[in-house]
């Protein structure tokens, strides 16, 4: 890659390497190649469709910007991984069932979550955005689910905060525009089923740099008071304390010698850390 690497760099790498040697592992479920019998081997998952994180290309391949970091994460641990993508509520249920070594879920850290998972050091941080057509007075939440019609992803966490909002006048419910996926969300603005869409920032900055964005813009400023936002982190099945020390120490090596940021460059317009 280019980067030169101190001798405490190395001693980072060589310590997650040893660790992560005496991992005694579950066999792989789809492995991408067989894994040779002198290194470990780790199965990772991603969300199935969450861009600029995970998707597919036209050839079926994931790309995005957890697979990237997650290939390099496995370099540096010495691992030989294997990569396949489900919908997020299945990465928590399998990764908390050891179907899976590490998720790339975009998880946040939540006390009912840490019953289940084991958490690794800050991955990036997350917030939500509010997103409308150009020209639209800003608003707060509040005064948006009082006043728009607003497209949600059915069980998210942006979901979630505007049913409680409704809680205290139900004829609010009317102004929650449920939808399935990701795609279904930008959908609902364009095609006039609903006014405002609130997502995860990073996905909306992502669809407002696309084609598909054009004349929309973000309403308002990222929220992550009441659960929108915090902290993200890649996640392990309880008990795989080693796995979890190792990619702490490679995280942080990898934030030091500049190769998060190049990863970070090619998908955001700055640091999403």
């Amino acid at each position: 890659m280019g980067i030169h690497m101190g001798f405490a760099t190395t001693q980072a790498l060589l310590a997650a390497a040893v660790l992560l040697t005496g991992l005694a592992l579950p066999q792989p479920i789809r492995a991408d190649a067989p894994p040779p019998t002198d290194r470990p081997f780790l199965r990772v998952v991603v969300i199935d469709h969450s861009p600029p994180f995970s998707d597919r290309d036209a050839a079926g391949a994931l790309v995005g910007f957890n697979i990237d970091f997650g290939r390099e994460l496995c370099r540096s641990l010495g691992a030989v991984c294997s990569f396949d993508a489900v919908p997020f509520k299945q990465i928590i249920e399998d990764v908390a069932a050891g179907r899976f070594d590490i998720g790339f879920g975009n998880v946040l850290r939540t006390p009912d979550r840490e019953q289940r998972l084991l958490f690794s050091v800050p991955y990036w941080r997350s917030s939500t955005s509010l997103v409308g057509r150009r020209g639209m007075p800003e608003l707060s939440l509040d005064e948006a689910i009082r006043s728009r019609r607003i497209a949600t992803i059915r069980g998210s966490r942006q979901h979630a905060a505007l049913l409680r909002l409704a809680e205290a006048d139900p004829t609010l419910h009317a102004n929650l525009v449920p939808v399935p996926t990701l795609d279904d969300l930008w959908d609902a603005m364009r095609n006039g089923q609903s006014d405002m869409a609130i997502g995860p920032t990073l996905n909306v900055v992502h669809f407002l740099l696309s084609d598909t964005g054009e004349g929309f813009e973000t309403i308002g400023t990222p929220m992550s008071e009441d659960g929108l936002g915090g902290t993200v982190h890649i996640v392990f099945p309880p008990g795989q304390h080693a796995l979890k020390a190792a990619v702490d120490r490679v995280l942080t090596v990898l934030r030091n010698d500049g190769t998060y940021q190049r990863i970070n460059r090619n998908y955001f317009p700055f640091d999403i850390y």
